[in-house]
């Protein structure tokens, strides 16, 4: 026995591992009738099949079912030996399901309930408890006397929970709107995929008349290029020529490519370079991908089909326009195709993609000048701050789109300045 007055510590009690979490079959199915029931599912009977039999097959422990062909087969009605390789029902639906699942948890009224996601990559689903704030493991060293009353630790804790909220809560509001808008992509954990797009019109002079023509055009180590009369009235056939895009990039949309790859490289996100020439889906499926250039990138053109805003050309009247799909396309801002026009516009995306079934970044110019522009807005901070300080809440949580304009100075791109927004 301590005599009366001395201090003492208390120690620690020791802390269980954690079990992983098992929630109750009757928790697990009034959690679906939930999300069934939900705006979200409810008028979309591909997802709310598909969510249905996956958490099914959980609660009947038979989770061999929860494979791509069985489920094609079994919820889709498709042919038991189908090719899934040409029919990506399962994976598209999975994907807008994980997209709902993210909408539904995100609206208030639903923090304390159960959790449920479908991996990335998977189609079995996982459950975590509702849990805002991780744990907070405090260790109280003081004098026992002097805090002999029942209830104490508990009170104790308690302000512990209030000061770690309260951090929290602070930290977030404080983080940048750059980081905010980089962090679905850099907490994947996928490999980053940074396509370039390649230059559709781009070709190099082979064949037989190799030299003759190469001569006339840039001369060489003992004779001038030929002259402006003598360039005028020399003919090459098509023949003479070789379509050579895949092996270059324009100017802009390497520079975007340079300034983002180092961005990225600062967080420590493993990444890699590809044209979109040479991209397959394989190596955008499943990974945050950035895709630059518009009417040069394929894949670009593929992964915003549907998106509001977007880019068109007007040909006969030589103009760019930026267009809004939910405004019957109507043009919003428009540009001269002519070199020396004053004005360019791009826009900027980040969603979560259905295809990709993970987050895609596209940064679209009217052409590589724009890019350029779209680049250096991903990568300054206070071009971000701007962009999203009347943003509305959890703005950072939401699919994005940013139309920027961008003056055009001697010949380059200005600084960017927002022109429209959207989220959803």
């Amino acid at each position: 026995m301590e005599p009366k007055g001395q201090n003492t510590e208390t120690e620690a009690e020791p802390v269980a591992p954690r079990e992983a979490f098992q929630p109750e079959p009757g928790a697990v199915r009034a959690q679906l009738e939930r999300l069934l029931g939900s705006h979200h599912f409810r008028n979309s009977k591909r997802c709310l099949a598909l969510l249905k039999y996956v958490v099914d097959a959980h609660l009947e422990g038979a989770l061999d079912r929860v494979k791509e062909r069985i489920i094609g087969s079994e919820v889709f009605h498709r042919d038991a030996g189908y090719d899934t390789n040409h029919d990506s029902v399962v994976r598209t639906t999975a994907a807008e399901v994980r997209k709902r699942l993210a909408q539904y948890y995100l609206e208030p009224g639903h923090e304390e309930e159960l959790r449920l996601s479908l991996p990335a990559g998977s189609y079995a689903p996982e459950f975590h408890a509702a849990s805002p704030l991780s744990p907070v493991v405090v260790e109280v060293r003081t004098n026992a006397a002097r805090f002999s009353r029942p209830g104490w630790r508990f009170r104790a804790a308690i302000a512990a929970v209030l000061v770690a909220a309260g951090g929290a809560w602070w930290w977030q509001s404080r983080e940048p709107a750059l980081e905010r808008f980089w962090k679905p992509l850099i907490e994947d954990r996928g490999e980053a995929v940074v396509c370039i797009g390649q230059p559709l019109k781009i070709y190099r002079i082979e064949g037989p008349r190799y030299e003759e023509l190469n001569d006339k055009m840039v001369g060489n180590g003992t004779t001038p290029p030929a002259s402006k009369d003598v360039l005028e009235n020399t003919q090459v056939k098509l023949s003479d020529l070789r379509a050579a895009g895949d092996q270059y990039f324009t100017f802009g949309d390497l520079m975007a490519a340079v300034r983002i790859s180092e961005l990225l490289a600062r967080r420590r996100k493993p990444f890699q370079v590809l044209g979109d020439r040479i991209a397959t889906y394989y190596d955008l499926r499943g990974k945050p991908a950035i895709l630059l250039g518009q009417f040069n990138n394929r894949w670009t053109q593929g992964l915003t089909a549907g998106v509001r805003y977007y880019l068109d050309r007007d040909m006969p009247n030589r103009l760019y326009q930026v267009r809004d799909r939910q405004n019957r396309g109507k043009v919003i801002a428009s540009a001269s195709q002519s070199s020396s026009r004053p004005e360019e516009y791009a826009i900027v995306s980040r969603m979560l993609n259905p295809a990709t079934e993970s987050t895609v970044v596209t940064v679209v110019g009217m052409t590589f000048k724009g890019t350029l522009a779209g680049g250096d807005f991903l990568t300054n901070a206070g071009y971000m701050q701007e962009a999203f300080r009347n943003a509305p809440a959890g703005w950072y949580r939401r699919n994005i789109q940013v139309v920027l304009k961008t003056a055009m100075v001697g010949g380059n791109a200005g600084p960017p300045k927002v022109v429209a927004t959207c989220f959803w």
